[in-house]
């Protein structure tokens, strides 16, 4: 499962846990506050009731004094003269009435006596009978005497105050009754509506719980789906790459195999080409040639187009001269252009004189070998430019093509970069391709950091231009010139040669002869590791597939002891697998069996004189070219080589030493097929595929090679017998 999907199941099951503990925690602080409430409830009813209680004594408390003030007169009797003590009794009473009257007045006993009329009118009556015994009771204190006669007006008075507040009493008791009965009643429903609310509240929680738990569980079942479906997809995506490799390897292997026949045809044609031909044959070679080279370049541009694709292009920073890279690619097309009657410039005015810059130098001149190719295919008759330029403010690089030629719509544009797309039909017809070459230049372009575009009037001309990061560098010294070539004169080296099989160690001995070197032959990797141990060799031919040791350990073993000579892999093997394994060894190249006279002359090369062993770690970028397949049992084409090579009389020795030797390896590939033995099978099989490939047959070495992707079969053997007797080592192989 890939990480941002782990994160996410992740993240849904925190979610999930917190969501439970909020929900336990929510539940919490509803218990909390239902029993706040409650008891906020209880104290307020308490605190109603306290107030209710002081109202009632309060006015008990005046009604109380009133009969003491009362009892106290009628206690005097009928004295005429009243004593001092007696007076101050009188006031003393006086004044508890009067602060009861005060309390009665200045409290406030809740919203139950506000606006209250009966309370108040008989609070009014209350008031007027205390203020109206007031003098009598400010005249005593101020003289101090007093008789039963002026007291007699006051006991009236007195006695009219205790009818009010019995009146008083009355009303606040039955108020206060009346009070506690709806209270009570309130109460109830009060408490019925909170059981109400807190059993809908305690429902739309428990609804909110389902709910929540439900949607917990859904998003654990979508979580467990998509999971579900991520390994499906990521299976899906897997097995996409799989089939993704498999067309890589099956376009390569098509590409390999079409270039092979095709690189004959081509090859022959130019050979014929040089023959003496009359016209109408040299026209027909001329269209053979055309034909080939059109194929080639249709069947590159697919390969080209699927390698990137699949992201299996991938761009190098060096440090490269745009005067140059232009001029090269000028010079390539130039040939062409002049089969169209057309003028090709190159205009390099606005670059710099050292015009280094880094970017990847053979993707660009890729790019400009197709616009170049395009603007002399849709020119005839015309002018093709080139232009090379610095914008501006120096920032970027910019090439334009412009030509004469047919032009292109306005409408028609945006198809241009588009894979397999042309213009309008009738342009594949009248002109060729595949429409990916633009494409090719689009991916390419865009992948190095630029743009590219297209300004064109039909019938008047196209321009093309792209423009990339202009990053300066340093100018770079100029490049030692191959020693490869064909007339070049090599140096004679010292080789040696580590190779099992006979066949092949005559055929590599004759071509290193024929070119001026000298070989010393190894059998196998350990007898090569020993001999380089004890000499000092300018190159090392390494087979790949040997007894005892093979050429990897024995490269390794080479490198382990600090010896740098350069090591040259000389295998039938030729997949990039192979080529990355003998790299990873310490190899410096690789060249795949049979090896052409005219690829070893290049591979000496490449790594004769000082300067140019001392560049290890270097591939050879030679590709392999297998034996094509044909009706008899020879490949015509290395025939013609070998003769060339080393004589008819030289292929018959080598091809009498390979039929002396087919009964041992036949020997020893029945006994690996009896054995079941898969690797000594194999070594077996690639014994006989590159002997017999280095001396032309290339039926038996298609057929050794084939077999070694099959499981053992007795019958093999028989087959191989039947055709090594189709071989005639006496016949005249190349009218065969």
């Amino acid at each position: 499962m890939k990480p941002d999907l782990t994160q996410s199941r992740d993240a849904v099951s925190r979610a999930g846990r917190a969501t439970k503990l909020l929900l336990a925690i929510s539940l919490a602080l509803l218990v909390a506050l239902g029993a706040i409430f409650t008891h906020l409830m209880l104290r307020q009813s308490r605190l109603q009731e306290s107030v209710r209680e002081d109202a009632l004594w309060a006015v008990y408390q005046l009604d109380r004094e009133a009969r003491e003030l009362s009892q106290t007169i009628d206690h005097l009797g009928p004295i005429t003269v009243i004593s001092r003590n007696d007076l101050e009794a009188l006031s003393l009473r006086y004044d508890i009435l009067y602060s009861r009257l005060s309390v009665l007045e200045g409290a406030k006993y809740s919203l139950l006596f506000v606006n209250d009329e009966g309370f108040d009118s008989e609070r009014k009556k209350v008031r007027k009978f205390v203020l109206a015994m007031e003098p009598f009771f400010n005249e005593i204190a101020k003289t101090g005497r007093a008789n039963r006669n002026l007291l007699l007006p006051t006991d009236a008075k007195l006695t009219q105050l205790l009818v009010v507040t019995g009146h008083l009493l009355t009303y606040t008791n039955a108020r206060l009754s009346a009070a506690r009965a709806d209270g009570r009643d309130e109460l109830v429903k009060l408490q019925r509506l909170s059981a109400f609310v807190v059993m809908v509240l305690a429902l739309t929680i428990g609804l909110l719980l389902f709910n929540l738990m439900r949607q917990l569980k859904t998003v654990k079942q979508a979580a467990g789906v998509l999971e579900n479906t991520a390994n499906e997809l990521t299976d899906a995506y897997h097995a996409a790459e799989a089939g993704n490799r498999a067309k890589s390897e099956f376009m390569a292997t098509m590409g390999h195999e079409i270039r092979t026949p095709l690189n004959a045809i081509l090859g022959m044609a130019e050979l014929v080409s040089h023959s003496r031909l009359d016209p109408v044959d040299r026209d027909h070679i001329g269209v053979i040639t055309s034909s080939g080279t059109a194929l080639l370049e249709m069947l590159n541009e697919i390969l080209d187009f699927a390698k990137i694709e699949h992201g299996q292009m991938s761009s190098e920073s060096i440090a490269f001269d745009a005067r140059k890279l232009s001029a090269d690619a000028a010079r390539i097309v130039e040939g062409r252009a002049r089969e169209r009657r057309n003028r090709l410039d190159v205009v390099l005015d606005g670059l710099p004189q050292q015009a280094w810059y880094t970017s990847d130098p053979t993707l660009l001149q890729r790019v400009l070998m197709n616009l170049l190719s395009n603007a002399v295919k849709f020119t005839e008759n015309g002018i093709v430019r080139l232009r090379a330029s610095e914008t501006a403010n120096g920032e970027r690089l910019r090439f334009e093509v412009a030509d004469t030629g047919i032009g292109i719509a306005p409408d028609s544009r945006d198809r241009l970069f588009a894979a397999f797309s042309q213009v309008d039909s009738t342009i594949s017809r009248r002109f060729g391709g595949t429409g990916l070459g633009l494409a090719i230049c689009k991916r390419i372009v865009e992948g190095l950091g630029g743009e590219i575009g297209v300004d064109s009037t039909p019938g008047v001309g196209s321009l093309f231009w792209f423009e990339l990061p202009a990053i300066r560098a340093e100018a770079q010294a100029p490049a030692a010139s191959a020693t490869g070539d064909s007339d070049a004169t090599l140096p004679s080296l010292d080789i040696l040669v580590v190779e099992d099989h006979a066949i092949n160690r005559e055929v590599a001995g004759k071509f290193l002869r024929i070119l001026g070197q000298d070989v010393t032959f190894a059998n196998d990797g350990a007898e090569g590791a020993d001999r380089a141990a004890r000499h000092s060799f300018d190159l090392i031919l390494m087979d790949m597939q040997m007894p005892v040791m093979d050429g990897i350990a024995s490269a390794k073993a080479i490198r382990a002891s600090g010896n740098t000579v350069p090591i040259v892999a000389m295998t039938a093997n030729a997949s990039d697998e192979d080529r990355r394994r003998c790299s990873e060894a310490g190899m410096n190249g690789f060249e795949s069996k049979p090896i052409t006279l005219k690829r070893l002359r290049a591979v000496l090369g490449d790594f004769s004189g000082e300067s140019r062993i001392a560049q290890h770690g270097r591939e050879a970028t030679a590709v392999s070219t297998p034996p094509a397949s044909q009706a008899g049992p020879w490949d015509q084409n290395r025939v013609a080589e070998l003769v060339a090579a080393v004589g008819e009389d030289g292929l018959k020795d080598l091809t009498v030493m390979f039929l002396a030797d087919v009964p041992a390896l036949l020997s020893q590939l029945a006994g690996a097929i009896e054995g079941r033995d898969p690797a000594a099978m194999d070594a077996a099989l690639h014994a006989i595929k590159g002997a017999a490939g280095n001396i032309g047959l290339s039926a038996i070495a298609t057929f050794a090679q084939a077999c070694r992707n099959t499981p053992p079969d007795p019958a093999m053997t028989a087959r191989f017998a039947a055709e090594v007797a189709r071989v005639d080592p006496y016949q005249n192989q190349i009218a065969a």
